[in-house]
């Protein structure tokens, strides 16, 4: 695999067991992710993002798995949960 069309590489993959949960990232898909997470913790409410691969109308994720084996997550959900136990 690892054939990236672009100097950006965010993978959401699940290996061939589906057992361990796999992110792939080099630089600035790592900082893009780090970007939208600070973004998100910045709410003062519950909210959430959406990470999606471009074939699936997002350009969060990459649509280029790295593992031959895995299976790539195309979409990818994170929340924020603001309560009385938590920071």
């Amino acid at each position: 695999m690892n054939s990236n069309k672009s100097d950006y590489l965010l993978t959401f993959e699940l290996d061939s067991k589906n057992e361990i949960l796999e992110i792939h990232g080099n630089q600035k898909g790592l900082e893009k992710l780090k970007a939208l997470i600070d973004s998100l913790l910045a709410k003062t409410s519950n909210d959430h993002i959406h990470l999606m691969t471009e074939s699936w109308g997002g350009k969060e994720l990459s649509d280029d798995k790295q593992c031959s084996e895995n299976k790539i997550i195309n979409h990818v959900k994170l929340f924020k949960w603001v309560g009385k136990n938590q920071q």
